[in-house]
């Protein structure tokens, strides 16, 4: 891309960054062990063993549920399920165990089917989504009773990729999960009679194929609903594709897959129902004009392509887990999450709004990230460079959870007071279609930045109606990062005819700098623009 208009802004900012952490990766197997690749893992309520999810095999089209027990990969799978779709981003995805699983041995798996053929659904089509309800076997622990399959729900979804992919049982005791948007943005995350682009919420409790429970909470389908054919299932929606979320003491995280620009963390309450709306496609993480019928991000961060992306960058978000391990020192309570396109990790404290970004000196290969994962000990696990791992304190920790069950939930991470500070300084620029904002943090932080231009002729200004993208950058301590703002074409059109009818242009750009804590302050340049030289 061409190299656009330049101010230079120093960002000088006092804050307080979460203690360092000597925290390691312990592999529960060799990557040669895992019979396809893993990209889930959890664990039944008070249960000391991991169950991870295997995405599945091309050849055989079959995925398995593998467990780690007491540190150790048995070999025996716990459940195979067959027909399953693995092509472009499908698979076996996630599973759920039922609160009372101890008793009623019922789980649910998230598959992306093959096609039709089997006995769950016999008359299924390729690429249908479903969730499964199977049971354990009533005399071995460690296995599944394969032939109780039953399916809860399902609904077709003809895109490779944007299938979601999580699910989970929330506080409510309800199973919540997530479905992509199936990769056509015009109409179906904002379509409340499909399930796509949404966080739906059922009980699933049934004996017949398909039949499962709307929860009286849920805030569409209802017999006063003024919204007609609104499919009752749906707990959210306006997502891209949710692919990974997680509770946490203050709602559901979810981890929403941007397109071109942004991606973003959203934090959404699970104890009112009022069917937020997230916005896309119309809004791409924060919108440029005001929608308050939306519920804007908690966090986002920018798009970054080339090789080496810039610090607080990424293209596809991976969400992860509220760190409960009390034994990660500077990481318990805060929110591990990560991106595919990135080999560092990184965490926020969800008490702090806006987001605090900090990196916790984790990494994995770039390109390797698939998943975070949570066992009932208060562990967390990452799927990545082929295998799964356990996040540890430190070298010598052992790889099996070393904890009791029933690990506490952590407190929120502390949050500090003091007011950052900022100054901004520019020059007069040249019109093109991006302006890179210098800017430096004394330690890490998080900037906001956004424009507007004004027309003058003879004394007079004149709003032109656009403004610039707002955008966000991570900034680490005492390094000069570049937030990038963006003109449409539309709109940079639009402004060189004005300069070229002799008017003069004056921009004004504002940026909001914030602390870990969430502190902010705000400051203000304003700029004159000229035209730009002809290209020979």
């Amino acid at each position: 891309m061409t190299r656009l208009l330049t101010i230079t802004a120093l960002v000088l900012i006092t804050m307080t960054t979460g203690a360092a952490s000597a925290a390691t990766f312990k592999p529960l197997a060799p990557e040669e062990a895992w019979n396809s690749t893993p990209i889930f893992a959890t664990a039944p309520e008070n249960d000391p063993r991991v169950f991870v999810v295997e995405r599945g095999d091309s050849g055989t089209h079959k995925a398995e549920v593998r467990i780690i027990k007491d540190g150790a990969l048995q070999s025996q799978p716990f459940l195979t399920v067959p027909n399953v779709d693995v092509s472009v981003e499908r698979g076996l995805l996630s599973i759920a165990f039922a609160p009372d699983y101890k008793t009623s041995g019922r789980f649910y798996v998230f598959q992306v089917a093959n096609g039709p053929g089997d006995t769950i659904d016999p008359s299924g089509t390729k690429g249908d989504i479903r969730i499964v309800e199977y049971k354990r076997s009533a005399t071995n622990p460690d296995l599944a009773d394969p032939a109780s399959g039953r399916l809860v729900i399902k609904t077709p979804h003809s895109a490779g990729n944007h299938n979601g992919g999580w699910m989970g049982f929330g506080p409510d005791s309800l199973l919540y999960f997530t479905i992509g948007d199936n990769n056509s943005p015009s109409t179906n995350a904002q379509d409340l009679g499909n399930l796509y682009g949404k966080v739906l919420r059922i009980d699933p409790v049934g004996s017949a194929p398909g039949e499962y429970t709307i929860p009286p909470g849920n805030p569409y389908g209802g017999l006063f609903d003024p919204n007609p054919g609104a499919r009752g299932e749906i707990f959210y929606y306006g997502l891209r594709n949710p692919y990974r979320a997680s509770f946490s003491n203050v709602g559901l995280v979810i981890g929403d897959v941007g397109a071109g620009q942004t991606e973003e963390v959203d934090v959404l309450p699970t104890d009112t129902a009022s069917g937020q709306n997230l916005g896309w496609p119309t809004c791409e993480g924060f919108c440029d004009s005001p929608h308050p019928e939306f519920t804007e991000p908690f966090f986002t961060y920018e798009h970054d392509y080339s090789g080496s992306p810039a610090p607080g960058t990424g293209n596809v978000i991976i969400g992860g887990y509220v760190i409960r391990d009390p034994d990660l020192t500077g990481l318990t309570g805060r929110y591990i999450y990560g991106d595919n396109n990135r080999s560092d990790l990184r965490t926020l404290n969800l008490s702090v709004p806006g987001g605090d970004p900090v990196d916790p000196g984790l990494s994995v290969n770039r390109f390797s990230l698939i998943s975070f994962g949570e066992d009932s000990l208060g562990c967390t696990y990452v799927m990545a460079d082929g295998t799964v791992s356990r996040i540890a304190a430190d070298a010598a920790a052992p790889t099996a959870c070393p904890h009791e069950i029933n690990v506490p939930d952590p407190p929120d991470p502390p949050v500090d007071s003091t007011s950052p500070k900022l100054k901004l300084a520019g020059k007069r620029q040249k019109l093109r279609r991006k302006i890179v904002i210098s800017a430096t943090c004394s330690e890490n932080c998080s900037i906001s930045a956004k424009g507007s231009v004004k027309a003058k002729r003879h004394g007079k200004k004149k709003a032109l109606g656009f403004k610039f993208k707002r955008a966000t950058r991570d900034g680490a301590a005492n390094t000069r990062v570049k937030v990038v703002l963006r003109l449409k074409w539309k709109a940079l059109k639009r402004a060189r005819k004005v300069l070229r009818s002799g008017r003069k242009l004056r921009a004004t750009f504002r940026a909001v700098a914030a602390d870990p804590s969430g502190n902010r302050v705000s400051d203000k340049v304003r700029l004159k623009i000229k035209r730009s030289p002809k290209k020979r």
